[in-house]
């Protein structure tokens, strides 16, 4: 996967919180130059993380030097604000068949295609899929639609069941995301992604040891 493919990011700050997401245009290899939406910036130059989403296949993260400044043609895009981007440090690459979980518990209500409600739990979390318990006895292939704030804004998902495993008392159901929006799926690699941090830093805290900044 190349950077070259992808055509939107998040920018995170330097507090390792999501900032703002951008419209990425390529220049030349490692360089990219970022256009924001949001007016809520200012003149800066960071080092940062920046996660680079490709359409097809996943994301990559990275560590970046972004130029932040007012955008001449704000105008003509609608965009206020624009950065030069330099990639530093490839962190990793997410593809979408190995994206990865987290464990979580989110109690949520579920409306099946009948329009008939499901509650359960979420159990564990990607930017691919969900795995899904509840009592009720549900088939494979059956989709459902529910509502979560991942982050700002609230998410619409569609998922579908791909697997069904039998509990003590209820159902586990291993279900695949459908047609998620770009924003979406950005929304929720940032929910794994900051629940991925709260884990490693209770982990440390639990030893006795630092959080090391690599910025």
């Amino acid at each position: 996967m190349k950077l070259k493919n992808c055509e939107s990011c998040l920018v995170y700050g330097t507090d390792k919180k999501p900032l703002s997401r951008a419209r990425v245009v390529e220049i030349k290899e490692n360089e990219s130059r970022l256009f924001f939406h949001t007016p809520k910036l200012r003149n800066a130059r960071v080092k940062t993380i920046v996660d680079f989403y490709d359409g097809q296949k996943g994301l990559i993260r990275c560590l970046c030097d972004v130029t932040l400044r007012k955008n001449p043609g704000f105008l003509d895009t609608g965009e206020p604000w624009m950065a030069d981007c330099t990639v530093l440090k490839v962190y990793e690459e997410f593809q979408r068949q190995k994206d990865v979980r987290v464990k979580v518990r989110i109690p949520s209500e579920f409306v099946l295609e009948d329009g008939s409600y499901v509650t359960g739990v979420i159990q564990n979390i990607s930017a691919g899929g969900l795995y899904l318990v509840t009592n009720r006895e549900l088939k494979r292939g059956q989709q459902f639609i529910f509502v979560y704030r991942f982050r700002s804004d609230l998410c619409r998902v569609t998922a579908r069941i791909l697997r069904i495993q039998d509990l003590q008392g209820g159902y586990g159901y291993g279900c695949q995301f459908m047609d998620l929006a770009p924003n979406e799926e950005a929304d929720i690699r940032n929910f794994v992604y900051q629940q991925q941090i709260q884990r490693q830093m209770e982990k440390q805290r639990k030893l006795g040891l630092t959080l090391e900044d690599e910025l």
